[in-house]
């Protein structure tokens, strides 16, 4: 089994994409930004401090669990 990697802002954005997940740039506090599925009409914030800033396993499990993404989503 495939050991899950931790991901860029930049290669996340790229990998929620196609399950229609966008980001609300001028939503959040700071440097959040929220994430957003038109389809089921759920956000969920991120930080974003830099744009090579790693997110880690917990986070990127919680949001495959928020938008309900296939457990391979990770891999």
């Amino acid at each position: 089994m495939p050991k899950n990697k931790r991901l860029k802002y930049s290669q996340l954005l790229k990998r929620l994409k196609p399950y229609g997940i966008v980001v609300i740039e001028k939503r959040g506090k700071g440097s959040e930004r929220m994430l957003y599925q038109e389809k089921t009409r759920l956000n969920y914030p991120i930080t974003s401090h830099k744009k090579d800033h790693q997110y880690s396993i917990g986070m990127l499990k919680a949001i495959v669990r928020k938008f309900s993404l296939p457990d391979d989503f990770l891999h």
